[in-house]
């Protein structure tokens, strides 16, 4: 019966630090997400400006190097402007359609949704700014979720285990 108590007490305690490890882990993939976008625009920006390739044919190719949720974005962005949308809507509703799934903030979607808004509506060495502007609001947004991934991630692992032995200890 101890032996019991004992085992069901350990796989209390495993189960908050695993639960605390999830939280820690959805912070070290925001860091990711990041990093991924700020791959995309840069390479958006130096196929659109430099090579002067049209944006539709830029995403393209940017699924072949993107990865995870950017790469679904840029080829279901590609797949609407196929279909003659509006480029700002097509964005928008892309970035939406990705949003729960995503481990972004709002605060790290504005900089994204602002740029949707801009596209199209002036030529190519504009567009490069914008996407380069993006850039750097997001270098400042991933810069902060690595700060946190770190201070947040031992935090969230140690407030699972001690939660899990708390529990643990009650049961007992």
């Amino acid at each position: 019966m101890i032996a019991l108590r004992i085992a069901l007490s350990l796989t209390i305690a495993l189960a908050g630090f695993e639960i605390g490890s999830l939280l820690a882990d959805r912070q070290r993939r925001r860091v990711l997400e990041i990093a991924a976008w700020q791959a995309l625009l840069a390479m958006l920006a130096s196929d659109v400006s430099y090579s002067a390739v049209p944006l539709g044919q830029a995403l393209r190719s940017a699924t072949r190097s993107a990865k995870g949720l950017v790469r679904e974005f840029a080829a279901g962005l590609a797949s609407r402007l196929e279909g003659h949308v509006l480029l700002a809507e097509a964005w928008r509703t892309e970035l939406e359609r990705l949003r729960p799934r995503s481990c972004l903030t709002a605060d790290d979607t504005s900089p994204l949704l602002e740029l949707g808004e801009q596209l199209g509506r002036f030529g190519r060495d504009e567009h490069r700014g914008f996407f380069l502007r993006c850039q750097e609001r997001l270098e400042l947004q991933r810069r902060a979720a690595a700060d946190e991934s770190v201070r947040g991630g031992r935090m969230w692992r140690t407030l699972g285990a001690v939660a899990g032995v708390a529990l643990a200890l009650v049961l007992l």
